[in-house]
């Protein structure tokens, strides 16, 4: 690789605490992506969104054990970025992800990934 190309994972699980009350997963800036998946044990549904507003009439769905994948083009830029949030229809219910950061100098993900190296 040369320059600032570089990337690394991030992964994490997230608790939907509770129904109706959406929890912050993830920032997505320009050039990263990210796979969402409810976990299979849930008893509901997961609500995928881009707001604290979201809701079970907004969001995108997800049933149990499935995923979505979102990608924003490197020309959103490193500076720019979306948040992603989930709700669940039964309290307790969980969604897992696995992100692909892009490290851009001056950002989060590059102060993270220098922490690391």
């Amino acid at each position: 690789m040369t320059g600032n190309t570089s990337k690394f994972w991030e992964h994490g699980q997230v608790d939907l605490t509770t129904a109706g009350t959406p929890v912050k997963i993830t920032n997505l800036r320009g050039g990263e992506s990210v796979t969402i998946k409810a976990l299979t044990g849930n008893s509901g549904n997961a609500y995928i969104g881009s707001s604290y507003s979201l809701s079970s009439t907004t969001g995108f769905e997800l049933d149990s054990s499935e995923s979505v994948t979102l990608t924003l083009p490197i020309t959103f830029g490193p500076d720019n970025y979306i948040e992603i949030w989930g709700d669940t229809s039964n309290s307790g219910d969980d969604v897992c992800f696995v992100k692909l950061i892009g490290y851009f100098p001056g950002t989060e993900a590059s102060t993270v990934a220098a922490a690391i190296t």
